[in-house]
């Protein structure tokens, strides 16, 4: 066994070159597993750790429950944990700031991620526990035992089924103080308030207003969306009345996902395919060069386990250097990619994440390394053992025939030479290493070229998100965060006229918007509708949430070409009592199908609908009937490119200025604006002083969506071009050293050529094109797979669209002549510089040392 192992040293020690090319290969592959499931694993458990400091441990909230509902949550065979607090409505301040107020409950509040930094929990009537943020965007001091004034505002459903508004002055004691991280108020966030209650005393709401919410943690993180909604379905509770904590199932789904994450598993099977191509042909290479030394060994007595013995030791010291230099090399690399790369779906910012290794990626990267030396191989193995001592002391790297000459040969020759005919015969002597080196070189094509791509055509796919298509040929929109109750406050007569003059404003749009009810037989709903939101069949007259908004003239001139009927001049042409009106009558399912669904069966144009919208006099809100005429129903695409609620519900566009008399309102919720080329950074800046003393303001930015969306897409492309930059290395040492070892293996063949009058600089002619056609070689599958991956990634997306949002052709495929041009010259270059640095020995070559060597 030692002699075994002894040979297996010395052929390892002789081809250094070759060995160091084996253990890169092993090395390289174990890196990639081994640093990406660490950089994931890191990432992925400091995501989690700070999402449940900021949004709590609960995974789904239900609301509008009534007692009974409670409990049977809490007693469902899914739930593992809930917490309940009373529904109190809002408390709105004086300059509109508005919080969800909740009765106090201990574990709701832990749940809910809070941390209680001063005083102590409400424990009477009039006493109240707010935010620090709260009291900051009020202006307050963090000053215990302070009075504070709110409305209290609630919205209920009547004995009727209808919905009112119950509104009342309250004063507070505040008695504690919550905080959370800050990173969770740099981000969406509602500000909750929390007071005493108990059912049976004299509460802040009259006990008919008051109903239940109730936080969930379930039992199993597997399909937690799913379970969720089962949960709901079951109860028959309305997709209104339940929310998931979306930003903790994310982090709990890339948790439990870790190495099957779609990209880590992606390119670890590109790396770990090209170092088995490599370790594969290196092999093959390497029982070429020992077939003759079998050769004795088999004629001297030893047996074929004997001989696979040999190779199967090389493989063993392949696979323990290249596990202990790729797992050392794999922990550089998680402590560099950590910064690099981002493998979580939340905005929590990750790159400073601990890096984490566990036994179990250890124990990954190990199989990785073993199956890829195992599986390149075993092959090599089994025909080491095959080889007879005659066919040995026989065996050669000539092909088994003679190659006919074609007549695409003398079009090789035409235009390349003699040399470059006889490279391209000579690339196809040995028909399966070529196949492997051409493979090997083309598997980060597709990548590159998929890349490169989407890259050219950044200004397409960027320009065409809902995001971006939303603003219309508005540069920026300017709303307001939902910590803001609008009949309170909004963007005055005065806002507008101070931003239509900032210099570079070449254009400034408003719009008044407010969620009211359809009023409806339940017959004339979809059924799919009434599912949905939980709607009985008991219930003869029911009301659905709707949006409400009014633009100006000029935004509703650029609507006209999402009008499926109807005419939307017919908003300004009302003949009697009824106004005409624009309705969009679709939501989107996001629970089930994913797709659009109607809301009112046949409804028309001319039809007469019945809404209720909520009026303001006197300081006090409440909601009126009114009759309105459908002068025009919207495309199914208004979803996707119009000012829409993104299919949370029906939207109806009434005239502005009538919109704003009806409902008492006299300011704006939205105001759009247009700026001048190159004045973007200007009128943006300017806008935020003018706003500055305003609460919860929110610029959007048609730039910053395109901007933050090229962010995304660059931190995909450093991470893809460190993939791609990985596997050429690879497939780059496999093309330098095969032709490293032709020239070994064909010296006498080039002496040959030489004594017969081919001069060096022909022989070093005739290796270079042979690097040449690799190349193209591998270019060509390079381009047929990447232009196929890039069509195929198209037509998902326009057929998504189409599904969805029944929009067409969002992005248009064009063949992707550069990223293959790009790629195929890099390639070309690899190929080039591993041939001139294998061919240097050619010049050198003795012609009668060379004709003395016997293949």
């Amino acid at each position: 066994m030692k002699v075994y192992i002894h040979l297996a040293l010395a052929y390892l020690k002789k081809q250094r070159g070759r060995t160091i090319a084996l253990v890169l290969g092993v090395a390289l592959a174990v890196m990639l597993v081994f640093g990406t499931n660490v950089i994931f694993e890191s990432q992925s458990r400091n995501q989690l750790a700070n999402i449940y400091k900021m949004y709590g441990t609960y995974q789904g909230i239900f609301t509008n429950l009534n007692k009974d509902l409670t409990e049977k949550i809490k007693n469902d065979k899914d739930a593992s944990k809930s917490a309940v607090a009373a529904n109190l409505g809002n408390l709105v301040t004086d300059n509109g700031i508005s919080m969800i107020l909740n009765s106090t409950d201990k574990d709701y509040i832990e749940m809910s991620g809070y941390t209680l930094i001063k005083g102590h929990l409400p424990n009477k009537q009039g006493e109240i526990m707010l935010e620090s943020q709260a009291l900051k965007k009020m202006g307050l001091k963090e000053k215990l035992g302070e009075t504070i004034n709110f409305k209290i505002k609630r919205e209920y459903k009547d004995e009727n089924g209808l919905n009112q508004i119950y509104m009342e002055n309250k004063s507070f004691k505040l008695v504690g103080i919550l905080d959370k991280p800050k990173q969770y108020y740099e981000g969406y966030y509602s500000l909750r308030g929390f007071t005493y209650f108990k059912e049976g005393e004299n509460n802040v709401l009259p006990d008919n207003l008051i109903t239940y919410e109730e936080i969930v943690k379930l039992k199993s993180n597997a399909n937690l969306s799913g379970k969720l909604n089962q949960i709901r379905e079951r109860y028959n509770i309305g997709r209104q009345d339940y929310e998931v904590n979306s930003q903790l199932i994310a982090a709990l789904n890339d948790f439990s996902a870790q190495s099957t994450n779609a990209f880590t598993y992606q390119f670890n099977i590109l790396i770990v395919i090209t170092a088995i191509l490599l370790i594969y042909n290196m092999f093959n290479i390497s029982l070429i060069d020992m077939i003759k030394q079998i050769g004795m060994m088999r004629a001297i007595g030893s047996s074929k386990k004997q001989v696979r013995l040999i190779i199967g030791f090389q493989s063993l010291f392949i696979l323990i250097i290249g596990l202990v230099l790729g797992l050392l090399m794999g922990i550089a690399f998680s402590y560099f990619g950590i910064k690099l790369y981002s493998f979580v779906s939340t905005n929590i910012d990750v790159s400073e994440s601990s890096v984490y290794i566990s036994m179990k990626n250890v124990w990954n990267a190990v199989k990785v390394g073993a199956l890829t030396v195992i599986v390149s191989s075993i092959i090599p193995i089994w025909i080491s053992g095959m080889i007879s001592p005659i066919e040995a002391m026989r065996k050669s790297d000539r092909s088994g025939g003679k190659q006919r000459n074609r007549g695409y040969h003398k079009f090789i020759k035409k235009i390349s030479g003699i040399t470059g005919e006889m490279a391209y015969k000579n690339v196809w002597r040995n028909k399966w290493r070529t196949i492997i080196i051409v493979v090997s070189v083309a598997m980060a094509g597709y990548l590159f070229i998929n890349d490169i791509a989407f890259l050219n055509n950044r200004d397409a796919v960027y320009n065409t998100t809902p995001y971006v298509l939303n603003m219309q040929d508005y540069d920026f929109k300017l709303l307001f965060g939902p910590n803001i109750d609008l009949y309170f406050t909004g963007y005055t007569n005065d806002d507008v006229k101070a931003i239509s003059q900032i210099e570079g404003v070449k254009k400034v749009g408003t719009k008044v918007s407010m969620e009211g009810f359809l009023e409806s037989d339940v017959n004339d709903l979809e059924n799919d509708f009434k599912k949905y939101n939980g709607i009985s069949n008991t219930n003869k007259n029911v009301e659905t949430m709707i949006e409400v908004k009014g633009y100006d003239d000029d935004q509703l001139q650029g609507f006209k070409k999402y009008i499926d009927k109807g005419d939307m001049s017919s908003l300004n042409n009302s003949s009697d009592k009824y106004p005409n009106a624009v309705v969009y009558n679709y939501y989107y399912d996001i629970l089930n199908n994913h797709k659009l669904e109607g809301i009112r069966k046949d409804l028309n144009v001319g039809d007469i609908i019945t809404i209720r919208i909520p009026v303001i006099r006197n300081g006090k809100i409440a909601y009126e009937e009114k009759n309105i005429r459908v002068g025009a129903l919207l495309k199914q695409e208004w979803i996707a490119k119009g000012d829409s609620t993104r299919g949370a519900r029906m939207e109806i566009i009434l005239p502005q200025k009538y919109l704003m008399t009806i409902s008492g309102k006299s300011t704006y919720d939205q105001i759009s604006v247009q700026s001048e080329a190159g004045k973007d950074t200007y009128v943006y800046d300017s806008i935020n002083k003018i706003l500055k003393d305003k609460p919860f303001t929110d610029v959007e930015s048609k730039l910053s969506y395109i901007e933050k969306s090229q962010k995304g897409f660059t931190g995909v492309l450093k991470s893809d071009m460190v993939i791609v930059a990985l596997i050429l290395l690879i497939a780059g040492m496999n093309v330098y050293n095969t032709l490293k070892t032709n020239l070994l293996i064909r010296t006498n063949e080039f002496a040959t050529l030489r004594a017969i009058g081919m001069t060096a600089k022909q022989l070093k002619s005739m290796i270079i094109k042979e690097s040449i056609i690799y190349g193209v070689l591998s270019s060509i599958i390079a381009a047929l797979i990447g232009s196929y991956n890039v069509y195929s990634f198209y037509s998902l997306v326009n057929r998504q669209y189409k599904a969805g949002f029944n929009i067409s052709e969002r992005l248009q495929f064009k063949f992707p002549v550069i990223p293959i041009l790009l790629y195929s010259a890099i390639v070309i270059v690899i190929c080039i510089l591993s041939s001139y640095v294998s061919a240097k020995k050619v010049e050198k070559l003795n012609i009668v040392e060379g004709l003395n060597i016997t293949e």
